[in-house]
C-alpha cells in the first residue's frame, strides 16, 4: 500500500495537474481570440463596411445628377441643360481626393436598364469591360434586394485581387443606377490578417447565402462554408457584421504542443490507473486470508458473541485492522451497556414527563367542569370561555405532533378571538382569505397565536378606531414550493425606528439595551420555523405608524404524505 501511493498517487496528480494547466492555457486562448475576433476585427471591418457606405453616399449630395441619372437625359428644364458626366467625373476626383482609401483601383457609375458607364474613373489603368460584365453586376445587387454589397474577388478586370463595392443608386426610392467602387485586396488582406495570429489560424468571410467571399486562403474563395465539417482541435469562431450582409469566421488549431502535453498528461493518468490496478490484484491477494478470517469473527458479532475477538500476527495493515476490530468489539459492549443505562433513565424521564402533564389534564378537566356548571347555571358566555380556553389548552398538550393543518392551527386562533371579544366585545373582526386547498397544507404547530395575540394586545387594543380588523390570509406558490401566511391588523403600527429594532432582532437574534422584550414573541417563532423548516423559512415585518402592521410567513408547501 505505502508503495502504491508513493508511486501511482504522485504521478496521477502530476499528471491531473498538467492536464487541467493545458485545458486552462487552452481555455484563455480561446477566450483571448474570442474577445479579439468579435471586438477588435470584428470593429475594423464594420468600419472598413460604414466608410465605404459613407463614400459612396456622398454621391446624393448633387441631386441633378441623381435626377439626370434617373430620368436619363439631360435637359432637365426647357431653359436648362445638364452635363451628366461632367459631374461624374468631379464626383470621382473629390472622392479619390478626399477618400481615407489611397489605394482606390477604379470608380465606374452606370444605369440599371444600360450595359455601359455613364462615367469612370481610373487612377492607374484602363480595365476592359463589356456588356456581360455591368450584366452580372446588375444581378449580384438584384439577387441582394438593391442594398449595398461587398464583394471580394480574387480574379477581377484589373488581372488581380480586390475588394469590390456595389452601391445602388436611388431615386425617390426606386433604384436607378449602380456606383462601383473597386479597391485593391492587399489593403484589405493587411488589415484582416493583422489580427491573424493563431496557430493554422484562418479568416473566412461569408455572405448572407453561406459562400466564402474571403479567406486566408485564397483558393477557398466561392466554396460553401461548413463549420460542422471542422477537426475536433479547430477551435471556431463566428460573429455576424453590423454594417454589411457578411458573417466573420475565425478558425485557429489547438497548438501541437498543448496537444502534446495534454495527451501526454492523459495517458500518464491512463498508467498511473493501470499500475495502481496491478498492486490492488497482488494486494487482494495477499490479503484475502486475513480478511476470511476476520469475516468470521464477525459473524459471530452479528449473532451476539461479542467476546469474539482477532488474533494479530503481524505489524502491518492487516495487523492494524486486527486491532481495530478488536477495540471495535470492546467498544460495542461497553456501548451494550450505556444504552441500556440511558434506555432505564430514559424511562424514568418519560414518567416524570407525565407526572408533569398531571396539572394541565387537571386544569382542562377543571375547565369542562366549570363550563358544565356554566351551563346548568344558564350563564352562556361563562361557558363558551371555559369551552375556548379547554379547547386551547387541549390543543397545546398534545405535544406528540410538530406539524398540524393550517384548519387545525386557524381553529386554535379562532378559540382564542372568542375569549378576546368577550373580553372587548363586539370590537375586533376577524377575516379570513385562504386560498382553495390551504386549510389542508401541514405547517409547524402555535406559529400563529403569539403572532395574532401580539397584534391584538400590542396593535389593536391600544387602537381608538371604532373599526379594528385582524385578517389572515394563505396563498400557496407552486413555483418555489412555498406557502405564505399573513397576519394583517389596523392598528396603531410601528415607527420606523421600531421596524428596524425588530428586523435587526431578527436577524442578529438579540436585542440592544434600551429596546423593548415585547418583539420576543415575533423572534420565537421566527427561530422555531428557522430552526423546523431551516434557513430561507421565517417571518418578515411589515408595519407604519397609524396605520397598522403585517407579518409574512414563508412556509414550505407541505401536504399530509411530505409531512
Amino acid at each position: 500500500m505505502a508503495m502504491l501511493l508513493t508511486t501511482a498517487l504522485p504521478l496521477a496528480i502530476t499528471s491531473g495537474i498538467i492536464w487541467y494547466q493545458v485545458n486552462q492555457q487552452i481555455e484563455k486562448d480561446r477566450s483571448y481570440a474570442d474577445n479579439r475576433i468579435k471586438q477588435d476585427l470584428k470593429g475594423q471591418i464594420d468600419q472598413f463596411a460604414l466608410s465605404l457606405n459613407e463614400t459612396a453616399y456622398q454621391i446624393y449630395s448633387n441631386p441633378d445628377l441623381i435626377e439626370s441619372i434617373a430620368r436619363n437625359k439631360q435637359f432637365l428644364t426647357d431653359s436648362r441643360t445638364y452635363d451628366t458626366r461632367r459631374d461624374i467625373q468631379e464626383f470621382f476626383l473629390s472622392v479619390y481626393n478626399q477618400s481615407r482609401f489611397k489605394n482606390i483601383m477604379g470608380m465606374y457609375l452606370f444605369r440599371l436598364d444600360e450595359e455601359s458607364s455613364l462615367g469612370n474613373f481610373f487612377p492607374h489603368r484602363f480595365p476592359r469591360m463589356n456588356a456581360d460584365y455591368f450584366r452580372s453586376l446588375q444581378s449580384e445587387v438584384e439577387n441582394n434586394n438593391h442594398k449595398p454589397l461587398i464583394k471580394v474577388r480574387t480574379q477581377s478586370v484589373y488581372d488581380e485581387p480586390i475588394v469590390q463595392f456595389l452601391y445602388p443608386v436611388r431615386y425617390r426610392g426606386n433604384p436607378t443606377g449602380l456606383l462601383v467602387i473597386d479597391i485593391q485586396e492587399q489593403s484589405f488582406r493587411g488589415l484582416v490578417e493583422s489580427y491573424n495570429t493563431f496557430y493554422q489560424g484562418q479568416v473566412i468571410l461569408t455572405d448572407a447565402n453561406g459562400d466564402t467571399i474571403y479567406a486566408t486562403n485564397s483558393d477557398s474563395v466561392g466554396d460553401k462554408f461548413a463549420a460542422d465539417e471542422l477537426k475536433k482541435r479547430t477551435v471556431a469562431i463566428q460573429t455576424p457584421l453590423e454594417h454589411s450582409s457578411m458573417t466573420l469566421n475565425y478558425l485557429y488549431d489547438i497548438g501541437p504542443e498543448q496537444i502534446f502535453y495534454r495527451n501526454l498528461a492523459i495517458m500518464m493518468i491512463a498508467a498511473a490507473g493501470l499500475l495502481a490496478l496491478l498492486f490492488s490484484i497482488w494486494l487482494s491477494y495477499s490479503i484475502t486470508k486475513p480478511i476470511i478470517q476476520m469475516h468470521r469473527k464477525m459473524a459471530r458479532i452479528q449473532i451476539g458473541d461479542y467476546d469474539a475477538r482477532v488474533e494479530v500476527r503481524t505489524s502491518d495493515e492487516i495487523g492494524y485492522l486486527g486491532m481495530q476490530f478488536n477495540r471495535m468489539a470492546e467498544t460495542i459492549q461497553q456501548l451494550i451497556e450505556h444504552d441500556l443505562k440511558l434506555r432505564f433513565m430514559n424511562q424514568e424521564t418519560q414518567i416524570k414527563a407525565l407526572q408533569a402533564q398531571i396539572s394541565p389534564h387537571f386544569l382542562f378537566n377543571t375547565l369542562q367542569m366549570m363550563a358544565g356548571i356554566a351551563e346548568m347555571n344558564k350563564v352562556p358566555d361563562l361557558k363558551l370561555i371555559c369551552q375556548s380556553l379547554g379547547n386551547m389548552y387541549r390543543y397545546n398538550m398534545n405535544i406528540q405532533n410538530e406539524w398540524v393543518s393550517l384548519r387545525d392551527e386557524i381553529m386554535h386562533i379562532r378559540n382564542y378571538l372568542v375569549i378576546i371579544n368577550k373580553r372587548f366585545p363586539e370590537s375586533i373582526r376577524f377575516r379570513l382569505d385562504i386560498e382553495p386547498g390551504a386549510y389542508d397544507m401541514y405547517i409547524p404547530k402555535l406559529i400563529l397565536q403569539p403572532i395574532v395575540e401580539n397584534a391584538v394586545e400590542h396593535g389593536l387594543i391600544p387602537n381608538h378606531r371604532n373599526r379594528k380588523l385582524l385578517k389572515i390570509s394563505a396563498r400557496m406558490r407552486r413555483d418555489d414550493d412555498c406557502m405564505y401566511l399573513y397576519v394583517l391588523d389596523n392598528g396603531i403600527g410601528l415607527s420606523e425606528f421600531e421596524t428596524r429594532a425588530i428586523e435587526k432582532l431578527l436577524r442578529n437574534g438579540h436585542l440592544t439595551e434600551g429596546e423593548e422584550e415585547s418583539p420576543i414573541g415575533l423572534y420565537n417563532v421566527h427561530s422555531r420555523i428557522s430552526l423546523i423548516c431551516g434557513e430561507g423559512y421565517g417571518i418578515k415585518l411589515r408595519s407604519r405608524k397609524g396605520r397598522g402592521t403585517c407579518i409574512v410567513y414563508r412556509l414550505p408547501l407541505k401536504g399530509g404524505a411530505e409531512k
